[in-house]
């Protein structure tokens, strides 16, 4: 039998089964960073605004989001209209509100969002998946190939985790008319008003895209973790082969 025959013969894994083992073994790693990264995400807005406006949140409010999606639903009859609204639909609220005009104006405020809330859990169990991966992955054969593997790894990550982040931001002020979006968010953060709006519209594609970014670098892992391990397989079939 020829060399070729016998690795044709040889039961290969594929690089979507070995990323799919890889997420069953470290469904705990991933369960964790599923759960921590959003908690992680909202806490650093969080201390965020704190330090840019000075002041401890005052306030707490929640959202009977179930209800106002039934409330949503039977008072819009165009579909097209009701699934932003659901979308956007809140369902925790924390801010800072001003008592000295009347009843009181929220001077700053983070939304919990669900949708969001989702992306940034998915983001997480992404980041987590490509932890575990490389935890289980073994060691390439030289150092540089070590070093190019790890910061390729690392920059597709965190650029993806940065983009799905960046987009899900939830922050709203006063001084900036309180806009519903991740462009005002980037406002109250210190991005320039303009350049913040003028890519607003590129929000939903920049969070695919680092969504996206998290799936290619647990693939490319798993592919090179597959490598590495039928790499000594492929040379002792060719040796026995060529004998």
């Amino acid at each position: 039998m020829s060399v070729i025959s016998l690795e044709r013969s040889y039961p290969e894994t594929g690089t979507l089964r070995t990323a799919m083992s890889g997420l069953v073994r470290g469904r705990i790693i991933i369960i964790a960073f599923a759960i921590g990264f959003p908690i992680v995400f909202y806490l650093a807005l969080l201390v965020t605004l704190v330090v840019q406006y000075g002041h401890l949140p005052n306030y707490v409010t929640s959202y009977d989001w179930f209800a106002n999606v039934l409330r949503i639903i039977h008072a819009t009859r165009s579909v097209s209209d009701m699934v932003p609204i659901i979308l956007n639909e809140w369902l925790l609220e924390i801010g800072y509100m001003d008592y000295g005009y009347g009843h009181g104006v929220a001077d700053w405020s983070l939304a919990i969002i669900p949708l969001k809330l989702v992306i940034m859990s998915l983001a997480g169990a992404l980041v987590g998946l490509n932890v575990a991966l490389l935890l289980e992955r073994q060691t390439a054969r030289t150092i540089s190939q070590q070093c190019v593997q790890a910061c390729r790894s690392g920059i597709l990550t965190s650029l993806g985790a940065f983009c799905a982040g960046l987009t899900s931001m939830t922050v709203f002020s006063v001084a900036c008319c309180a806009a519903p979006s991740w462009a005002g968010s980037l406002t109250v953060l210190g991005v320039e008003t303009s350049l913040a709006f003028a890519i607003e519209p590129f929000g939903p594609i920049a969070s695919m895209v680092g969504l996206a970014m998290l799936v290619v670098s647990a693939l490319w892992i798993a592919r090179e973790t597959r490598a590495v391990r039928h790499a000594p397989q492929m040379q002792s079939i060719r040796e026995r082969a060529s004998c």
